[in-house]
């Protein structure tokens, strides 16, 4: 087992190697330091982002689990620069490595990956308290009554595994519609999955807690205005669901940015490649993000790996907040607020 961890988490990465060492399992934890990832950011010459890296690819090719930690006290305001743009829209569409890379690699070779989704400090910034604070809140997102939250997933799939229309909206202006006939409704509670499921067993996350689907990718209609987290370099993020057609993706903020992960893609990012419920108990995006209490998000691109059929090189969420979802008008979430 690899660990991947800043140096802000290295002692969480250091506790967990330990945990699997004491039952017998070989594990090896890898830093990046956020001064080394900046330095390379704004000095390195354009090829070395064009070659793709060799480390991570033998880490994934001999392990059996690649744990990714997010979290980080970097100050990733560096990427909104104005002096900076075009430096970083240069290394963004040259780049032959991003997590979705990780993910394919992970996929192709069999490997699981667990994306541990520990807090940044723009969350810990607008949450008003220090880094080590703010992961603490969060590390209470993993320490939850995991029976509650499997029969909440129950309900969630049971109300919509009859099928029909499902129609979201929110505060911010969405109005969508998607289906998932014929489609299975997996529930992340942490538990494993049973080996018929069409999901894809390799792909993990930290906090666990949402019910997920991957929808007909060629039935969404509809607008929708995500949340932008604190510290991102979009905002006002649009996208518009045509059926068929490719899908309308723009911001008010970062446009250019959303341009130039969308045209390095292979295959179609244009499609709806999942919706979900969070119901992850922790009910702040700032600390559970898309696993939050009454939230839902859907993503675009790949989605193969959840029981679809779109093959891409990304798959990206967007996270709506105070939703209301009906399935054929059957109410199932109102403002945020679970009505099973």
């Amino acid at each position: 087992m690899a660990f991947y961890a800043g140096i802000e988490n290295l002692d969480l990465a250091y506790a967990l190697a330990a945990e699997c060492e004491a039952r017998g399992i070989e594990t090896l934890v890898q830093t990046c330091g956020d001064y080394i990832s900046q330095t390379k950011l704004l000095e390195a010459p354009l090829d070395s982002f064009r070659r793709f890296p060799k480390i991570p690819e033998t880490l994934v090719k001999v392990v059996d689990w690649f744990v990714h930690m997010t979290g980080t006290a970097f100050d990733n305001s560096i990427y909104q620069r104005p002096d900076l743009k075009e430096r970083i829209l240069a290394v963004r569409r040259s780049s032959k490595w991003s997590f979705d890379n990780l993910l394919q690699l992970c996929l192709a070779n069999n490997t699981h990956l667990v994306a541990f989704l520990d807090p940044n400090l723009a969350q810990t910034q607008a949450l008003g308290k220090s880094y080590l604070a703010t992961r603490d809140l969060f590390l209470d997102s993993l320490d939850i009554d995991y029976s509650v939250l499997t029969e909440l997933g129950q309900k969630i799939i049971r109300a919509m595994s009859s099928g029909g229309e499902i129609h979201v909206t929110c505060p911010r202006g969405s109005d969508f519609r998607l289906r998932a006939d014929g489609r299975s409704w997996i529930n992340d509670d942490g538990k494993a999955k049973a080996k018929s499921m069409s999901v894809s067993k390799y792909v993990h996350n930290l906090p666990v807690g949402e019910v997920f689907v991957a929808p007909r990718e060629d039935m969404a209609l509809g607008v929708a205005y995500p949340t932008s987290l604190p510290g991102s370099i979009l905002d006002g993020i649009r996208v518009e669901f045509r059926g068929k057609e490719k899908a309308l993706i723009s911001a008010e903020k970062g446009s250019e940015f959303i341009k130039a992960r969308l045209e390095r893609a292979t295959g179609n990012p244009y499609s709806i490649a999942e919706f979900a419920f969070g119901t992850n108990p922790c009910g702040n995006i700032l600390l559970a993000t898309e696993k939050a209490f009454g939230t839902c998000h859907f993503a675009i691109g790949q989605n193969t790996w959840l029981g679809g059929k779109n093959e891409c090189s990304i798959h990206w969420d967007f996270l709506i907040e105070d939703p209301t979802v009906t399935i054929d008008e059957r109410p199932v979430l109102k403002n945020g607020r679970f009505m099973i």
